[in-house]
C-alpha cells in the first residue's frame, strides 16, 4: 500500500513538471514564411474583359416573296448594216488581161499572163506607162516583177514615181547586174543620175528581179523619205525630199528592148 502512494505522488509530481515547461516552440523561419506565403488555388482571378455570355440570336421573320409579273418581250429590230471603215487605197494587176488601167501602151500585149513591153523604135530615150489605175496620192509603194524577155544587154527596165516639184524617180537595172537611180525633171526634160553601179542584188540575164519603191512621210511635214529596193534588199535613198501627190508607172530606158512584167502592187500609206 505504501509503494503505490509513493507511485501516486510521483504522477503527480511529473505532470505538475510538464505543464511548466509548455509546449515545445517551432522554428521561426518556419513561422514567418507559413505568415506571409499567400494559400495559392487553382481558381482564376476575374478580370474585367471576361468573356460575356452568348445571347440568343433572334430568328428573322421570313418576308412573303414578290411574285414577278412577266412582261411583253419586245419585237427584234433590223439589225444595223455595219459600214467598213475606209482603209488605205490599193490596186493590183497581175495582168492576166487588159485591165484597162493603163494609159499608153500601144506597144503592149498580155502574153503568159504578163505584160510585154516592147521593143521601142528609136525615137525617144525614155518610155512611160502610167498607171491610170492608181491615181494620183502623195504616200505610196509600188511594187513589180520584171524580167528581161530580149534585145540589147545595155537597156534599162523598171519604175518610176514623182514628186512635188516636176521631177519624176526612176529604178532601173540591166541584164548585166547594174542598177540606175535616176531623177528626171520635166522642165527642159533632163536627167541627172543619183546612183549608178554593178550590184550582185540585181538578178543577171534572163531572170526575174523585184523592184519596190517606198515613199512614205518623213519628219518633216509635207516631205518624204524615197526607198528603193531590189529583191528585198534596200540599195538606195533619199530622205526628207518635199512631196505632192503623183503618178507611177512602168519605164524603159532607150529602146529594141523586150521586158516582162507581172504581179503589179500598190497601196497607199496613209500619214
Amino acid at each position: 500500500m505504501k509503494r503505490v502512494y509513493t507511485v501516486i505522488v510521483l504522477l503527480i509530481a511529473c505532470s505538475f513538471m510538464l505543464s511548466s515547461c509548455g509546449p515545445p516552440e517551432q522554428p521561426a523561419a518556419t513561422l514567418e514564411i507559413t505568415s506571409a506565403t499567400p494559400i495559392l488555388t487553382n481558381t482564376p482571378i476575374p478580370s474585367d474583359n471576361a468573356t460575356p455570355l452568348p445571347t440568343d440570336t433572334p430568328t428573322a421573320v421570313p418576308t412573303d416573296t414578290p411574285t414577278i409579273v412577266p412582261t411583253d418581250t419586245p419585237l427584234p429590230t433590223n439589225t444595223p448594216t455595219i459600214t467598213p471603215t475606209p482603209g488605205p487605197f490599193s490596186f493590183n494587176d497581175d495582168f492576166t488581161t487588159n485591165s484597162g488601167d493603163w494609159e499608153d501602151c500601144e506597144l503592149c500585149s498580155w502574153e503568159n499572163e504578163a505584160l510585154l513591153m516592147g521593143p521601142f523604135l528609136p525615137s525617144s530615150n525614155f518610155h512611160k506607162n502610167y498607171c491610170t489605175g492608181c491615181g494620183v496620192r502623195t504616200y505610196y509603194e509600188v511594187s513589180v516583177d520584171g524580167t528581161f524577155i530580149d534585145g540589147q544587154v545595155d537597156r534599162f527596165f523598171g519604175v518610176f514615181v514623182g514628186d512635188a516639184k516636176g521631177k519624176q524617180y526612176y529604178f532601173g537595172i540591166s541584164p548585166w547586174q547594174f542598177y540606175i537611180i535616176g531623177q528626171h525633171t520635166d522642165e527642159g526634160d533632163s536627167w541627172e543620175v543619183l546612183d549608178f553601179q554593178w550590184s550582185g542584188t540585181v538578178n543577171g540575164s534572163y531572170a526575174t528581179n523585184h523592184f519596190k519603191i517606198t515613199i512614205k512621210p518623213a519628219y518633216q511635214p509635207n516631205t518624204a523619205d524615197y526607198l528603193f529596193s531590189l529583191n528585198d534588199s534596200i540599195v538606195y535613198i533619199i530622205y526628207g525630199i518635199p512631196v505632192g501627190p503623183s503618178k507611177v508607172g512602168l519605164g524603159m530606158d532607150w529602146h529594141a528592148v523586150t521586158v516582162s512584167y507581172d504581179n503589179w502592187q500598190y497601196v497607199e500609206i496613209e500619214p
